[in-house]
Parts: structure tokens; C-alpha cells; sequence
């Protein structure tokens, strides 16, 4: 998984293979019928040519379910509790953010302040100039690779040390926008609320007008099919029967529950199964008179 290139990667492959791991053959069979056809996805020589931005794993996601769980606390809430603080939740990660995007406005990286990166401070992430000054210690054993350009949008060590070799300092162009996007826009006014009973009535008018304008037996259709939710009473509904066993602990104090409807139907057939049984054995043992 850690191989930096693919003929490395090749070759421990070959080597895993040739080694006492090799002769379980269901362990290998798992390997090659599981993982390496997809080796793109998670072997670190191709990884490395992607641009995922430090993103290689589902720790933010997981993070982001363990904090809205913390601000629920419970999995018994009603819908509009639910979804108010699902929202708080939200409005509150957008205030983290956008403290941490202001502080890379205003604040200036004093291990930065000059040359080459006195340039990008309160332009660019600080994550971002945090990055560069590692990519920039790093020592290059045979060549670069261009790692950090490729998988994060900022200039490797190979590109610092050119612009270095030229005279020039690192700008905010050198460096992918997503880095200098330090502002969190609202959303657009599409994105407001929507106003659900409103645009059920509209709905329900401009249904009413279709009606009205099909003629007089689309109306009579439509009233029958409103009468029984409108009016039940004149539609011949009744009410149902209020429930004689209240809520509660059922009597002589014990703690079973009311049956359920099959239960109930399956102890009734049982019933009427052992009735007939024992009319069937009544009559084979009464004497013929």
C-alpha cells in the first residue's frame, strides 16, 4: 500500500506472494480477487497522482456523524425536534469555518513573514503556507516526484527552488484557488425555506380550477372523492368506538402486553380449531340410537 511507485509496488506484490503469506491460498485469493483489481484506490502510488487534498480516508465524514449524534443525543426525537438541531448543528460547523477562514484573512504567519511566502499570508490558507514550509525542508533523494502538486494544488519542492533559482517569490497564482478561497458566501435567495403550506394551497387552487374548467362531471367525480375526507358524517363514516381497556398496566397487575392483531386472530382460530376437534370426538363416541 505504501509503495511510491508502480513497478514498487509490482514488485512487493511479487514478493508477497513468494512468501509464507503466499501459501495460504485463501488469503491470496481474497487479495487478488478484492483489492488488487481496484489498487488504484488506495495504493499509494496512484493516490499520489490525484487531486484530494489531503482527503484520503472517510475521517471527516465520520467526524462530521459523531458531532451531529453529540447534538441530537438521542434517537427518539420527534421530526421538528429533529430538525431543528440537525440545523444548529449545521450553523454551528458554519461558524467554525468561517472563524477559521477569518483567521487566515487577518492574521499574519509569523514564521512566514518573508521571503518566499510573504506573499500569500492573509491571501491563502495557513494551512496551505504550513504545507509549503514542509514540502520545502524536505530533502529530494533522487527526484522530486511533484507529490504536493499533484495531490493538494501547491507548488513542490522542485518548483519552490526554481522560483527560488529565478528571483521570485511564491504568489497566490502559483497556488491552486481552492487555497484562496477565504470567504464562506451565503446561499442564494433560492435556497431560503420554502413556505410548504403556501405552495400546497397554490397547488390545490390551480387543481380546483382544472376542475371547474373539465365541466360538470369532472366536478361531481371530485366532490365524491372529497366528500368522505371533508364531511365524514354525511358520508355515512362513523366514528370509532372509544377503546374500553384504558392505557395503562392491564389488571391483576400483570406485566404483559395486549396481544397484537394476528395474535389475537391466530388465538381465536386456535380456538375454533380445538372446538371442532372435540365436536368431531363428541360425535364418533356417542352410540348410533
Amino acid at each position: 500500500m505504501n509503495a511510491n511507485t508502480q513497478r514498487g509496488f509490482q514488485q512487493r506484490w511479487v514478493d508477497l506472494q513468494t512468501s509464507e503469506w503466499g501459501r495460504n491460498l485463501r488469503f491470496m485469493n481474497y487479495l487478488k480477487g478484492e483489492w488488487i483489481p481496484c489498487a488504484q484506490r488506495w495504493a499509494h502510488c496512484y493516490t499520489i497522482r490525484v487531486f484530494h487534498i489531503g482527503n484520503t480516508s472517510t475521517n471527516r465524514v465520520e467526524s462530521a456523524h459523531s458531532s451531529l449524534k453529540k447534538w441530537l443525543a438521542s434517537s427518539t426525537h420527534k421530526i421538528d425536534t429533529l430538525f431543528l438541531r440537525y440545523h444548529t448543528s449545521i450553523e454551528g460547523k458554519v461558524t467554525e469555518l468561517r472563524k477559521d477562514l477569518e483567521d487566515s484573512r487577518l492574521k499574519v504567519f509569523k514564521l512566514a513573514d518573508g521571503p518566499p511566502y510573504g506573499h500569500l499570508n492573509m491571501e491563502v490558507s495557513l494551512w496551505a503556507i504550513e504545507l509549503l514550509m514542509k514540502e520545502r525542508a524536505r530533502e529530494i533523494v533522487q527526484r522530486c516526484g511533484c507529490r504536493l502538486h499533484e495531490t493538494h494544488g501547491l507548488p513542490c519542492k522542485c518548483k519552490m527552488d526554481a522560483l527560488s533559482d529565478a528571483g521570485m517569490e511564491l504568489h497566490p497564482h502559483h497556488l491552486h484557488r481552492f487555497w484562496s478561497s477565504l470567504v464562506h458566501e451565503s446561499p442564494p435567495d433560492g435556497a431560503k425555506w420554502e413556505d410548504h403550506d403556501a405552495t400546497e394551497r397554490g397547488i390545490f387552487a390551480a387543481m380546483v380550477e382544472d376542475v371547474y374548467r373539465q365541466g360538470p362531471a369532472a366536478v361531481r367525480k371530485a366532490s365524491q372523492l372529497l366528500l368522505p375526507h371533508i364531511r365524514p358524517q354525511v358520508a355515512g363514516l362513523l366514528e370509532p368506538r372509544e377503546s374500553e381497556a384504558p392505557k395503562g398496566r392491564p389488571p391483576k397487575r400483570s406485566n404483559t402486553r395486549d396481544p397484537s392483531w394476528f395474535e389475537h386472530e391466530r388465538t381465536r382460530t386456535a380456538k375454533r380449531s380445538k372446538t371442532n376437534e372435540n365436536t368431531r370426538k363428541t360425535h364418533k363416541t356417542t352410540p348410533a340410537g
